[in-house]
């Protein structure tokens, strides 16, 4: 299976580096933004030319995914029925100084890790977390240097076929799969982690979460 087309609600510097990755990997793109379509034209042209602009509330039409790439703090500006029965990759992270909704922030505060608390919002949606953990000028490399460098992107689920999908979309990246078997390993993924932002290939990606893990 290849994935053919996916959906990326944010169009800043992770959202536009997601979608030249995804073009040069043969994904078509579908981008939504906090700006209107006709108003996302230039920066499209220039940060991401082969990205098609859409409107929020259609990001989920005709994709087999969404990766939501916008700050925690927007979150309340998507409606959750417009992503409901999608697959829906959370690459977004918790930065300690930033406002989090209500909602979000209740969630952590019962033990949950923001992508389960995601889960619980976007209830309709399938919720994987990926993509999180590696800068956006790393995102964009060639792949030449993705290939050189062998490096690993973790894939965190309750699902292993929803995991699955998501590891076929990191291999056409140009990246190796590490797919985790809980949602709630996404913690491991976050700012501040022992593979955050780390160039790491597949075991040593495992062997630092079970050290974390103390496994």
């Amino acid at each position: 299976m290849s994935i053919k087309k996916i959906g990326i609600l944010g169009a800043g510097r992770a959202g536009t580096a997601l979608a030249r990755a995804a073009a040069a990997g043969g994904i078509d793109v579908n981008i939504a933004g906090s700006r209107p379509p006709r108003m996302m034209k230039y920066h499209l042209a220039q940060y991401a030319p082969k990205a098609q602009a859409v409107e929020a509330s259609e990001i989920a039409d005709d994709v087999e995914l969404v990766v939501l790439m916008v700050p925690q703090e927007e979150l309340d500006d998507l409606n959750p029925e417009t992503l409901s029965g999608i697959l829906l990759v959370d690459a977004t992270n918790r930065w300690q100084d930033e406002p989090i909704p209500s909602w979000l922030e209740n969630a952590l505060d019962r033990g949950l890790t923001s992508s389960e608390a995601l889960s619980e919002h976007f209830s309709g949606s399938r919720i994987v977390k990926s993509l999180n953990h590696i800068s956006h000028w790393d995102m964009d490399t060639d792949r030449g240097s993705k290939a050189a460098s062998q490096r690993a992107l973790a894939i965190a689920s309750d699902s292993s076929e929803d995991s699955q999908v998501i590891a076929e979309l990191v291999e056409q990246l140009g990246f190796c799969a590490v797919q985790l078997p809980k949602l709630s390993y996404g913690k491991y993924l976050e700012p501040d982690s022992e593979i955050f932002n780390e160039v790491l290939g597949h075991m040593e990606l495992l062997r630092r979460i079970d050290a974390s893990r103390g496994a």
